[in-house]
């Protein structure tokens, strides 16, 4: 029987299930100009800057699905992340956020804004179980169809 493995590294372009192990690295995280937030459904986090931001859009670009998280924040994620399930679909992985002004410009995150993002995530996690493995899920509420 294979074991389940989830590959969570806070990038949203690569993190998703796995059949594989070897899913640790270590985690930096550049806070010196926070424009954006990378959170993983198994709870850790980044801030990433304006650098690595246009990174991580530009490497998703087609796999890149945005997700309303608040009238405020938005989320972005790979489609590769999505679990499908016959009562949902759900990311397993992790997903960039960012604050957005009425002018809809990415705005500058406070440490107030992290931890909005953070509760706001992780409020909404639900447990699934696969193969004896329990783990946490983000349910999404539009449905994505069938993984390619």
């Amino acid at each position: 029987m294979e074991e389940l493995k989830i590959k969570i590294e806070l990038d949203p372009v690569n993190d998703r299930i796995i059949q594989f192990p070897g899913n640790r690295r270590e985690i930096e995280s550049d806070i010196s100009n926070p424009k954006a937030l990378v959170v993983g459904t198994d709870g850790n986090f980044r801030t990433v800057n304006t650098t690595e931001l246009d990174r991580i859009l530009e490497d998703l670009g087609d796999d890149g699905l945005a997700y309303s998280l608040s009238k405020d924040y938005v989320m972005v994620f790979s489609s590769r992340a999505i679990v499908h399930t016959e009562f949902g679909n759900y990311l397993v992985g992790s997903a960039v956020f960012m604050k957005t002004g009425r002018d809809s410009r990415v705005k500058e995150l406070s440490e107030l804004d992290v931890n909005v993002i953070r509760m706001l995530f992780e409020k909404c996690l639900v447990n699934l179980n696969c193969a004896a493995v329990i783990f946490k899920a983000f349910p999404l509420n539009h449905d994505y169809g069938e993984a390619a």
